[in-house]
């Protein structure tokens, strides 16, 4: 699709719909900033810190309401449910400026593309873009058996939305394996991945920081993400390792629990909190970060929850090595030479592999020609040609 694409002598007009903050979340942001390079004009509707609106020229942001932070699934499931509602009333008043030809809606939940199911009446097309398998996320964050009747509820719900939209988007191609199980055609699905974007997440040179070693996570804190795990191997190289620091900016459900664990295992001191930020301030955020550390568990993928960790993505983007543990999903995208593998769900070996990084600094270094390769192939520039050209075919331009 060319710059200044337009529908009927107009802009393409798009709306985003997603249970998300639109100002932290980095693929929704990628998607908007394609469109206006491409002369769209871009409605989100999302969440917020706080309700109310914005327009940045092309770029109109409804803030629809703030997240849920219970704990419970039927509680989160119901404001995900109003939220829809609210999101069809306030898609349907901006619609009155002229028809929306694209209503892209993120998941989760899954029926979040419901939302688009009364303009498709007047020729819009809908595309689902699932950022995680729900069947699977639910079983891992609640406990659910992949044979119960939850997850199968859920799938059901998963082919009803994709049946309502035009086209399906997922971010690995694990996932659209998982996607064509449980019923929906190949064809319909298109891979775009949640790399980061090179506007913003830029190459760096690498600094020694002196005798200091700074690991960064950013992202949601939460136990099945691993988050008490690199508590524990902090605790484990302590003393070998007295320069070690860990940078966490996130929040989350089980942030507090984090916090006690880390004030148990005596490494509150080598850890510095910083809340979420806007997409386009993390790089400043994460200037001291020299390794990027995830410590997502196995039971993720026991419960086919494959998730490649967009903090990897972005680290990657910036050509910070990242340690992480041995899951199929990561190692099917990268290798010994583009990152740093211990074993799964053990903190001694992500500790060994810390104290080896902090005894050999040029380890770090010896990484990157492999994150260069990486990013060869998985480019935002690529991955927006990619969405572009899918708008096109459903517009027909």
């Amino acid at each position: 699709m060319a710059k200044g694409v337009r529908m009927n002598r107009r802009p393409l007009r798009v709306a985003m719909v997603a249970y998300a903050n639109y100002f932290t979340d980095a693929r929704i942001k990628n998607y908007v900033d394609a469109l206006l390079d491409a002369g769209a004009s871009v409605d989100v509707f999302a969440l917020g810190r706080e309700r109310g609106e914005q327009q940045f020229g092309n770029l109109y942001v409804k803030n629809v309401g703030v997240k849920y932070t219970g704990a419970g699934a039927v509680g989160y499931i119901t404001a995900q449910l109003v939220f829809l509602v609210q999101a069809i009333v306030h898609l349907a008043r901006r619609s009155m400026k002229g028809k929306y030809d694209i209503i892209h809606a993120h998941n989760m939940p899954d029926v979040i593309a419901l939302a688009g199911l009364p303009f498709k009446l007047f020729g819009t097309k809908v595309i689902l873009d699932v950022h995680d398998t729900m069947p699977e996320a639910y079983a891992t964050k609640y406990g659910y058996a992949l044979d119960g009747w939850p997850v199968k509820l859920l799938i059901g719900e998963e082919l009803v939305s994709a049946f309502c939209s035009d086209r399906v988007i997922t971010t690995n191609r694990m996932h659209k394996e998982v996607l064509a199980g449980h019923g929906i055609p190949d064809r319909k699905i298109d891979l775009i991945y949640n790399v980061g974007n090179g506007k913003i997440f830029k190459p760096r040179r690498h600094s020694q920081n002196g005798s200091e070693l700074w690991l960064g996570y950013h992202g949601t804190v939460a136990r099945r993400l691993g988050v008490l795990l690199i508590v524990d191997a902090l605790a484990l190289v302590k003393s070998e390792c007295p320069g070690v620091r860990f940078l966490c900016v996130g929040e989350g459900d089980d942030r507090d629990e984090m916090e006690r664990r880390a004030n148990e295992k005596g490494v509150a001191d080598m850890i510095e909190w910083r809340p979420f930020t806007d997409v386009e301030k993390l790089p400043e955020v994460l200037q001291k970060v020299q390794v990027g550390v995830i410590g997502n568990l196995r039971d993720t993928e026991m419960k086919r929850n494959y998730m490649l960790p967009v903090k990897m993505l972005e680290y990657a983007a910036m050509e910070i090595p990242t340690i992480v543990p041995r899951l199929k999903i990561i190692e099917r995208y990268f290798d010994d030479s583009s990152a740093f593998f211990y074993e799964t769900d053990d903190a001694c070996s992500l500790a060994q592999v810390i104290r080896s990084i902090y005894n050999d600094r040029g380890l770090i270094c010896s990484r990157v020609d492999g994150l260069r390769r990486f990013n060869v192939e998985y480019n935002w520039d690529v991955m927006a040609k990619r969405y572009l050209t899918m708008i096109g075919e459903l517009v027909g331009s």
